[in-house]
């Protein structure tokens, strides 16, 4: 599975990247307004993000229309256009943004999907991935787990290439869960991440192993 930190934060990007677990990281509006990052800083956070490592990096269009949403996007692809994937919202003006880019060769993320209909035209527009919000599912009272599940079903049996990218996961036996159901990619908080390892059983073995490896030099 793809992992990556959903995050605008500089620090936890670097932590996150430093585990060798995450392939990037993902940004939205809501993160950037949390972390404090203002619109004109966003260019600078994206290099910043860029020259830490991270491979690939989900930065999402503001506009509501079309025209707008593209011409963010070429902003944004400016960056860097082999490691920046446009997240465009699954609305009908996303979509048809999604479709130009993806014919121009850019990498692009539909988000906020919900059904399985979008799902299944994020394949035909040409959508790399779709990010879809497990805990807002929850909320909004559908069963998050099945319905990603009913959504990869879909898509591989259309033989799409598009990703199924899970965020908003508040626990980490929610990544588990949707491994076991074939989804590829999943970007999570910080706070998720660095529980991913937890293991009182592993924890137990390695105190063990390095009692007994002390104890070597005694012999």
């Amino acid at each position: 599975m793809n992992i990556l930190i959903d995050s605008a934060v500089l620090g936890d990007i670097h932590t996150a990247l430093a585990t060798g677990l995450v392939a990037g990281a993902t940004t939205n509006p809501t993160l950037l307004r949390r972390a404090g990052v203002p619109a004109r800083d966003v260019p600078a956070l994206a290099r910043q993000v860029l020259a830490a490592g991270a491979r690939e990096l989900h930065m999402q269009v503001y506009a509501p229309d079309t025209a707008t949403m593209l011409a963010e996007a070429r902003g944004l692809l400016a960056i860097d256009p082999a490691r920046v994937i446009v997240k465009i919202p699954a609305t009908p003006a996303g979509y048809s943004a999604a479709a130009q880019l993806a014919q121009a060769g850019a990498r692009v993320t539909l988000t906020a999907v919900y059904t399985l209909r979008q799902a299944l035209l994020a394949h035909s527009v040409g959508a790399c991935y779709i990010a879809i919000y497990l805990g807002r599912m929850r909320d909004a009272g559908l069963d998050a787990l099945g319905l990603a599940g009913q959504m990869q079903a879909l898509l591989q049996a259309q033989s799409a290439s598009v990703t199924i990218l899970a965020a908003s996961i508040r626990d980490p036996d929610e990544l588990t869960a949707l491994g076991l159901a074939g989804v590829g990619a999943a970007t999570l908080p910080l706070a998720i991440l660095s529980r991913l390892l937890d293991s009182e059983a592993t924890a137990a073995a390695a105190a063990a192993f390095g009692a007994d490896a002390h104890a070597l030099h005694q012999l």
